[in-house]
């Protein structure tokens, strides 16, 4: 595939509602960047929120940080029945309408709450990967990426542009030592090189601002932009992640034992649609 000059294909959509252009986008992309539909009062909340897990962290807290590195990489999922910023955030914000009009669903539910601090200094980094290996979840998915303070493009995330409709699954990377992801089966192909030819693929990234959102399909190739440099200032993102009314929960492997066996102790059934207290109904089409 012919490279293409990223700045003449990672334009944003600036809309004050979800608009046709920007589900079509989406659809094709993979990925949609969305601007200023997310008011200071929810940005805030979700700050308070990310304050009060780091007080008091969940069972499911992470720390990527390796020991030389000046600056922390942590995160949280799974942590809104315990942080009341989260639940509002998740039932009072437009950001479950946002992902259901993009996904075109009838209704969708909450997947997982997953908040992210990378401090300034900090070496670690999400590498090339997509969510679907990483969570028990089939059919329609998506993640809505709100940052927490404005970034230029080498803080936020690059995509690779209509790597959801590739149809192929890519095992599930180590972020740090300290995560020992695996995917058995042949369904899962190594992560292409993507850094290695970079021109081989057209590639996505935008600077955002405090109000605007990414929203990316479950299947959509990304990483952090500035993977091999420290982190130039502290970024704190929450990431939302929401079904349609297609997504089934289905364990995936021995590599997601430890979510799938909590979630089915919550009450979720195997082969199922998503209908369970922790993850429940949040939006649905009037």
């Amino acid at each position: 595939m012919e490279g293409l000059d990223v700045s003449l294909i990672s334009e944003p959509i600036s809309f004050t509602s979800v608009s046709p252009n920007a589900i079509a986008s989406y659809r094709r992309n993979g990925v949609v960047c969305l601007r200023g539909l997310v008011a200071p009062k929810w940005i805030e909340k979700a700050r308070r929120g990310v304050l009060r897990n780091l007080s008091q962290p969940g069972r499911f807290f992470r720390d990527h940080t390796p020991p030389e590195s000046p600056g922390r990489y942590v995160f949280d999922y799974w942590t809104w029945p315990d942080i009341p910023e989260f639940r509002e955030v998740i039932f009072d914000s437009p950001l479950a309408e946002i992902s259901g009009k993009l996904m075109r669903a009838q209704h969708v539910n909450l997947v997982m709450d997953n908040w992210f601090m990378r401090e300034i200094g900090a070496t670690t980094a999400a590498p090339w990967h997509h969510d679907e290996p990483y969570f028990d979840f089939i059919g329609r998915l998506c993640v809505v990426w709100l940052p927490l303070e404005a970034a230029p493009k080498p803080e936020g995330l690059t995509f690779v542009r209509g790597s959801h409709r590739w149809n192929q699954l890519f095992v599930a990377p180590q972020f740090s030592a300290n995560v020992p992801f695996a995917c058995a089966g042949d369904a899962y192909s190594p992560v292409p090189d993507i850094d290695a030819e970079p021109a081989s693929y057209e590639l996505l990234s935008w600077a955002v601002g405090l109000g605007d959102c990414l929203v990316f399909d479950f299947r959509t190739l990304h990483s952090i932009t500035a993977k091999s440099s420290p982190a130039l200032s502290t970024q704190h993102r929450l990431s939302l992640r929401f079904g349609s009314e297609t997504a089934l929960f289905k364990p995936r492997g021995p590599w997601t034992e430890e979510t799938s066996t909590y979630v089915i102790n919550q009450g979720q059934q195997v082969d199922a649609p998503i209908d369970c207290p922790l993850m429940p109904r949040v939006w649905a089409c009037s």
